[in-house]
């Protein structure tokens, strides 16, 4: 595994946002919504994403298994980039995306910042929906938001009114149109919605460097050998 991101549970409410009244989603509970990780591996030379929500329902039938979220990820893959996410939503300067992909439980769909769009192989595994990126392994920067699937607007992500209503969030006008991002702490998520710039997450490397390999491996021989003196000499 290249990296894994997990996302607080519990706090897919926006800036304490209303959700939509209408039947279907009172009766599908809460956290299905909720983000609670995004994770990357190297498969065959490729990046692979994994994301968790903290719940599947699926009353529309959807054929990776849920149906009533959508979530969105932004890979930043160089400098510059466009820096709009979604209304009332952007990244910090200098570091816009260059691929995003839309993931719902009917496909995921990789998009450009030029609106070109394209469906991507995804899969279910265990908790995760998984899918090809089409990328090599890279040190990117990551967005990650999810809100309530539409099947008709430009980001499958239903729209916010001040009011409410009984298929749209109540939000302020001016809000971002997701309940919960991509945020290792509650408050860099709140600070994200209350100043409209989503900060970046990137992978720490983890590797050994190879004289710390080396030095670990004369340190693991130096134990193996005081032990089998020290029994010798019994």
């Amino acid at each position: 595994m290249l990296f894994l991101f997990q996302d607080p549970l519990g706090d897919a409410h926006g800036l304490a946002y209303l959700y939509p009244q209408a039947a279907l989603y009172r009766e599908a509970g809460e956290g299905y919504a909720d983000l609670t990780a995004l994770a990357g591996e190297v498969r065959e030379g490729e990046l692979v994403l994994k994301l968790r929500l903290a719940r599947y329902p699926n009353p529309l039938g959807g054929p990776l298994g849920f149906s009533l979220a959508t979530a969105l990820v932004y890979l930043d893959l160089a400098p510059g980039g466009e820096e709009a996410l979604l209304p009332g939503l952007r990244t910090p300067p200098g570091q816009g995306w260059e691929a995003a992909f839309v993931v719902t439980g009917f496909g995921v769909e990789r998009k450009s910042p030029e609106g070109k769009r394209e469906a991507v192989r995804a899969w279910r595994e265990g908790e995760w929906v998984v899918w090809s990126t089409g990328l090599p392994p890279g040190e990117y920067g990551y967005y990650g938001a999810v809100g309530l699937f539409d099947p008709f607007a430009p980001w499958y992500l239903r729209p916010v009114s001040p009011e409410g209503g009984a298929w749209v969030l109540g939000a302020p006008l001016g809000m971002p149109p997701v309940v919960d991002v991509l945020a290792l702490r509650p408050e860099d998520q709140r600070a994200a919605y209350q100043e409209g710039v989503l900060r970046p997450l990137r992978p720490k490397r983890f590797a050994l460097e190879a004289p710390s390999l080396a030095a670990f491996g004369l340190g693991a021989l130096s134990l193996v050998l005081a032990f089998l003196l020290g029994r010798k000499g019994r």
